[in-house]
């Protein structure tokens, strides 16, 4: 993320690797939580539902807004043509592609043109 907590698409681009790398590891952790869930080993349920939790905390310190679990939606704050808004993301596009501004939703989401103005870092 920028220094001034703000994305623009370079560092986008790095942590969507990294969020996508934690989003392998939550896939990986729901069936086995399940599973121990399923088997009465509360004790493992537990310590794999705190890994959760440690994962979706270090998505929200980075300052990446979960929009919707369920259709794995992102939102990267960002200042785009001057205004803030958000560089958004769904899992299993290959890239960051679509923005929006901040009372815009995903129906909204624009493509990315190149022509816009994406504040960056100095």
């Amino acid at each position: 993320m920028a220094e001034n907590g703000y994305f623009d698409l370079k560092s986008v681009e790095e942590t969507l690797a990294w969020l996508k790398e934690k989003l392998d590891e939550l896939e990986d952790l729901g069936p086995k939580e399940m599973r121990a869930m399923n088997l009465g080993d509360l004790d493992s349920a537990e310590e794999i539902s705190i890994a959760i939790q440690d994962i979706m905390e270090e998505i929200v310190q980075k300052r990446i807004l979960v929009r919707d679990q369920s259709m794995m939606t992102f939102d990267f704050p960002a200042v785009i043509n001057n205004m803030p808004a958000y560089l958004c993301w769904k899992r299993g596009e290959p890239v960051v592609s679509h923005w929006h501004y901040l009372d815009e939703g995903f129906d909204e989401r624009r493509d990315l043109t190149g022509e816009e103005s994406i504040m960056s870092t100095l």
